[in-house]
């Protein structure tokens, strides 16, 4: 099925507004991936971090160095979480922008009316609104796991959960894959674990 040219002659005649808002969602996408990948950057240099300690410190410093390092990488995990759950908010304004711009196109009938062959645009408005509100659904719920989990991390409890949550965020290409392997790096470490483990201890 192809869509009358029409079609492309009212997306190029959006108003002022609808621009602006355009070009501030473009925006705010462009700041939140450069944040994101300055993150992701912050993390790999963290990760790639010699462990090695001079043999002659005492091994409570050493736990304790190690212990810090780890501290540091789950925290800016925590931010990552967030982050990555205010990109889903902006997906979220971008798709209802888009539906908005949709249903302004298909809306109008006098686009239609040298194209008595090609489906109602009501119909085909009708069809694309579940697509909307299933993509919609999903990046409501990928918000609230991920800030879910981002609060376990900062609190330290909880990795089962953060990791689980790594392992869906892996699907998301290409920021949910670099975080949910990040993810699962850090918190798979013996180390880490005993981080929790200590954490649980203390709050008990």
């Amino acid at each position: 099925m192809s869509f009358p040219s029409e079609v492309n002659l009212a997306l190029l005649n959006l108003g002022g507004g609808e621009i602006i808002l355009i070009l501030i969602l473009l925006f705010v996408v462009a700041v939140a991936a450069a944040g994101f990948l300055g993150l992701i950057y912050l993390i790999i240099r963290a990760a790639s971090r010699p462990t090695a300690t001079p043999p002659s410190l005492p091994q409570a410093t050493v736990i304790q160095d190690q212990q810090r390092r780890d501290g540091e990488q789950v925290k800016l995990l925590a931010i990552f979480h967030f982050v990555f759950a205010g990109l889903a908010l902006v997906g979220m304004g971008f798709l209802g922008l888009h539906y908005v711009v949709m249903h302004t196109v298909f809306s109008n009938p006098e686009m239609w009316k040298s194209h008595q062959d090609a489906m109602p645009p009501r119909e085909l408005l009708d069809a694309f609104v579940w697509f909307y509100l299933f993509m919609g659904v999903l990046l409501l719920i990928g918000l609230a796991l991920n800030v879910l989990s981002g609060v376990f991390l900062w609190q330290k409890r909880n990795r089962i959960f953060s990791l689980v949550i790594g392992g869906l965020n892996c699907l998301q290409i290409p920021f949910g894959t670099v975080l949910g392997i990040f993810t699962i790096l850090v918190l798979s470490r013996d180390s880490v674990r005993q981080l929790y483990s200590q954490d649980a201890g203390k709050t008990a």
